[in-house]
């Protein structure tokens, strides 16, 4: 699992390396159109100046001026030139410029809306989704396509269809949705669901994170001297701060402590008081259960989050099914 920060990082490590490798393609290609092509050198050199005079004349305001549209005309002329002079080599009018993954930003991430305002290429983004789906730690990286009702015992059917409507309902209204806690006997699809749940929200561009609640009791709560753990606990804690839908498997396996009961409460805590955030919860326990294992105060905040039962007798553990 990886913070906001190191996947902002991350994907401009891959754009920089594009833009590398862009460079040293076009220098080649230029190199390689040159030799066979001496005047293209003159012509790109005249395009390249009279470029820049466009852009000084509209940063003096003088835009609709005489000297600014015969400067627009000298580059669509010369731009009409250097597409023939290609052609007549054998090379496409995109020879040079267009050694690029993505067209749209040139393989720089951002582009400009119609009000010359930058945005994200759709590019930028969906490096960004991949990242994050790879990096989730989700056991099923799939979305509601996946979901097969053929797995389910015939009698659950309809109970099982019922628990993908819910999920869909809060995949689509994310915003508005209420944290759920996902709570049945093992195998019966609780983090299955979860995980489909999860990767359709990823695809929307939601920081979704998974972890089980005995991991994340073993990360964030270590105080030892190693400086490599006490990386990863910083890291971590930021992570589940910061996550947009989190992820809490395995509720109810951990051994609990004060000090571990008083960290899930204020994770939950924390998700629940800010309505901009999301966490599903999962656990084998049934109401009762819980009450005895976290309390009255645990329970009522488990409680108030939406809770979905996963009651499907007839298809027993559908690992084993499947």
């Amino acid at each position: 699992m990886i913070n906001r920060a190191e996947i902002t990082a991350r994907v401009e490590k891959i754009y920089e390396e594009k833009r590398l490798s862009n460079m040293q393609l076009k220098d080649k290609r230029t190199a390689e159109v040159t030799e066979k092509l001496p005047l293209y050198a003159k012509i790109e050199k005249e395009i390249t100046e009279n470029g820049f005079r466009l852009v000084s004349l509209a940063a003096k305001g003088s835009r609709g001026t005489p000297s600014y549209k015969e400067t627009e005309e000298t580059l669509s002329r010369l731009s009409d030139e250097r597409k023939k002079l290609l052609a007549s080599g054998g090379f496409p009018e995109d020879y040079i410029d267009g050694c690029y993954t993505c067209k749209k930003c040139r393989d720089t991430g951002r582009t400009i809306d119609e009000n010359g305002l930058p945005f994200y290429c759709d590019c930028y983004v969906n490096y960004c989704k991949d990242l994050i789906l790879a990096e989730s730690g989700l056991p099923v990286k799939e979305g509601f396509e996946a979901f097969d009702l053929n797995v389910f015992a015939e009698e659950d059917r309809k109970e099982a269809a019922a628990l993908l409507e819910n999920a869909k309902e809060f995949a689509s209204d994310f915003e508005n949705a209420r944290s759920e806690l996902f709570f049945g006997k093992a195998g019966v699809g609780k983090t299955y669901l979860a995980s489909l749940t999860a990767t359709e929200l990823i695809r929307k561009g939601v920081y979704t994170v998974y972890t089980t609640v005995p991991m994340l009791m073993q990360t964030l709560l270590y105080f030892g001297d190693d400086e490599r753990l006490q990386e990863k606990r910083d890291n971590m804690f930021e992570i589940v701060h910061s996550a947009d839908l989190l992820i809490l498997d395995e509720l109810g396996t951990e051994r609990m402590t004060q000090a571990r009961q008083d960290l899930i409460e204020s994770i939950i805590d924390g998700i629940v008081a800010n309505p901009a955030r999301k966490c599903i919860v999962i656990s084998n326990l049934d109401a009762k259960e819980m009450m005895t294992a976290y309390g009255e105060r645990m329970f009522s905040r488990l409680a108030s989050m939406k809770l979905i039962k996963f009651n499907l007798p007839a298809s027993g553990d559908l690992r084993i099914r499947r």
